[in-house]
């Protein structure tokens, strides 16, 4: 029996799903652990000397605490402790009191507790005091509580860490996250798709200003110079936001946001032909996954899978390595290697679900809606609030047939994440096969303002204006994804399918051509080229191209024709073969067959065009009656009547 997904509390959804528990709850629901972690044990004998029978209500007993410095030092490997185990709201709430402490006399103690140091967080010898450390932490607890302004404003307040390499870190980051909140808010209140998109961040000119004097001063680091490389893309200033990235990864090479930053960059810019020779890269192993990256951006999948190969090598058990490679297999159309690949990959990851949207479009693709069910119901069991998991259940709802749900959920997809262009496309897939063209322009426009090198968004934007009849703004939008994917077959037999509409037969012509030369795998040339020849009154061109059409569905009747006729196959022998049932034959088989009877006939091969009559016998429809009397014809003039 079959259960319906929206039935997974799909109607209790919302974007801003808590993924942390609230202060209060995580109070109680953690409290023996977190007890025992804190230091709770050193604070019940602190308080062992309140004797006991105090009473509600009575006189307060006089507190024995340790000293201020005993206890900077316990609050601070605590609030180490916790944040390592990611118990973010215990930890915000030691680094308060820490912080409320009044300045130890003397030089701090160490901390207790083994010595837990918070990951990236600087010792108390690498601040100017104790107090400035315990700011830091205090900030960096605000940081993991997603409270950006909070945590900007306390170390504002702090004089000391105005030029501390991780304090300047933490303070324009917390800055800029919390422009980006902002921006968020924004752009949802705002109803038109084009001003929606053009919602900025407005901490960004202020964060660029004290970035840039930083920078003059030779005072960021690695980190933060990836910071300013971020704050100036957010202007629109690629060009100079790639030079700071590239210095960024300079300086420290295995930050991956970098590079991805990079990439997006060039491949926006597309200004850079050769990697190596055109950009400053530093001299190290990462380079390797950038360029693979890339290759994969700009479409360039058959180099992409060879790096991504190589590199398998050095690291065997990688399912980013692997996820990948069955991107590549996906992007060159190879979809049953890419389900294979993406097989794997759940196997060794059963909880990833980073590029399996892809792996849903797979199963789309091949109708496989069993797998595509079950592949359903584990993202909703791993995480129903991401947006490739909603992307897959949108992907389930359209191969049912029910593309009112499947928008739903791809417009849940983009409120847990507005830049995920695959929603976008897919959303405009639904809109177009519900007749709602505006929403499916709306949704194709936005994808592309997102992420100008997906192919996907101009060929839908194509398709959504060719089904508009306005074909000269489809022939624009399919010229873009064509430049993108200049072998891809799909692309120009678009472009030639609007050159034929627009009476403009010559460039029709040269468009199914390419589309030829590239594969073809849909057969969309082959039939398309010979009508063109025929119309244009190049029959002996036209016969040629119906041959390899009745060549390529086993249905090499005429091998012949192919080898007299310039430009076709190898010829051969007359073999005449039975090409099974009426059933058995395509109208372009039947087409080709028709229109060769008569080539040949005219050309004077009477072999050849009794050959092509015999097969026509086979159908149901006039050509039948059409290769009857080409047969009738025949016999009387090899008979000797006229």
């Amino acid at each position: 029996m079959e259960v319906d997904l929206m039935d997974t509390d799909s109607n209790a959804f919302s974007p801003m799903a808590p993924r942390v528990l609230s202060p209060s709850a995580a109070s109680v629901a953690r409290s023996p652990s977190e007890a025992a972690g804190s230091g709770y044990g050193s604070f019940a004998a602190a308080l062992s000397g309140l004797g006991g029978g105090h009473r509600l209500g009575g006189a307060p007993p006089a507190l024995r605490l340790p000293s201020a410095a005993e206890l900077q030092a316990e609050l601070s490997a605590a609030v180490a402790q916790l944040s390592f185990c990611e118990l973010a709201s215990s930890a915000q709430w030691a680094a308060e009191l820490c912080v409320a402490l009044p300045a130890p006399a003397g030089d701090a103690v160490e901390p207790r507790g083994g010595g837990h140091v918070a990951l990236g967080a600087p010792s108390s010898a690498s601040t100017s005091s104790a107090k400035a450390s315990c700011v830091l932490m205090l900030a960096k607890s605000h940081f993991g509580m997603r409270e950006y302004s909070r945590a900007a404003h306390c170390l504002e307040r702090c004089s000391e860490l105005k030029q501390h390499p991780t304090a300047v870190l933490l303070r324009s980051y917390s800055t800029y996250l919390a422009g980006e909140k902002r921006r968020e808010e924004e752009a949802m209140e705002v109803a038109d798709p084009v001003e929606k998109c053009q919602v900025r961040n407005s901490e960004l000119p202020a964060l660029e200003e004290e970035l840039s004097a930083l920078y003059e001063e030779q005072l960021l680091d690695g980190l933060g110079l990836y910071l300013y490389g971020i704050t100036l893309k957010g202007l629109q200033l690629k060009a100079e936001a790639r030079k700071i990235l590239l210095q960024a990864v300079r300086e420290f090479p295995c930050n991956w946001s970098a590079w991805l930053d990079i990439i997006s960059i060039t491949s926006d810019l597309n200004d850079v032909t050769d990697i190596h020779s055109e950009l400053p890269l530093p001299n190290h192993w990462m380079v390797w996954f950038f360029q693979a990256a890339l290759h994969v951006e700009l479409q360039r999948n058959e180099d992409a899978k060879e790096l991504y190969s190589l590199l398998r090598g050095f690291f065997p058990d990688s399912s980013y390595i692997l996820s990948q490679l069955a991107t590549c297999l996906y992007n060159m159309r190879n979809f049953d290697a890419s389900q294979s690949a993406f097989d794997e990959v759940r196997k060794r990851d059963p909880y990833r679900l980073t590029n399996l949207d892809t792996y849903s479009n797979i199963l789309y693709v091949k109708e496989q809606s069993a797998a595509l069910s079950h592949l359903a119901r584990q993202a909703v069991k791993i995480d129903k609030y991401t947006p490739e998991a909603c992307c897959i259940i949108g992907n389930y709802y359209s191969l049912k047939g029910e593309h009112e749900k499947s928008v739903t959920y791809f417009q849940r997809a983009l409120c847990l994440n507005r830049n995920f262009t695959p929603a976008w496309i897919l959303m405009g897939h639904e809109f177009m096969e519900m007749k709602n063209t505006p929403a499916a322009i709306d949704a194709y426009r936005t994808a592309v303002n997102i992420n100008q090198r997906d192919y996907r968004a101009w060929y839908g934007l194509g398709q959504t204006y060719e089904l508009l009849n306005l074909h000269f703004y489809a022939l624009f939008y399919y010229r873009r994804a064509m430049t993108l994917r200049p072998d891809d077959a799909r692309m120009w037999c678009a472009m030639a399918q609007c050159y034929d509409l627009m009476d403009r037969k010559p460039e029709a012509l040269k468009c199914y051509e390419k589309a030829h030369r590239c594969g073809d795998r849909e057969r969309m040339a082959l039939p398309r080229l010979a009508r063109l020849h025929r119309d244009l009154g190049d029959r002996m061109q036209a016969a040629a191209y119906y041959g390899q059409m009745l060549a390529q569905s086993g249905h090499a009747v005429l091998a012949a024709i192919q080898g007299s006729v310039p430009g076709s196959g190898a010829g051969g022998p007359l073999q005449p073969r039975p090409l099974g049932g009426g059933g058995g034959l395509s109208a372009e088989v039947v087409e080709a067959l028709r229109f060769l009877m008569v080539f040949c006939a005219e050309e004077g091969r009477i072999s050849e065009c009794e050959a092509c009559a015999v097969q026509l016998l086979d159908t149901a429809g006039p050509e039948k009656d059409e290769a009857k009397a080409m047969l009738l014809n025949l016999r009387r003039n090899s008979a000797g009547y006229v």
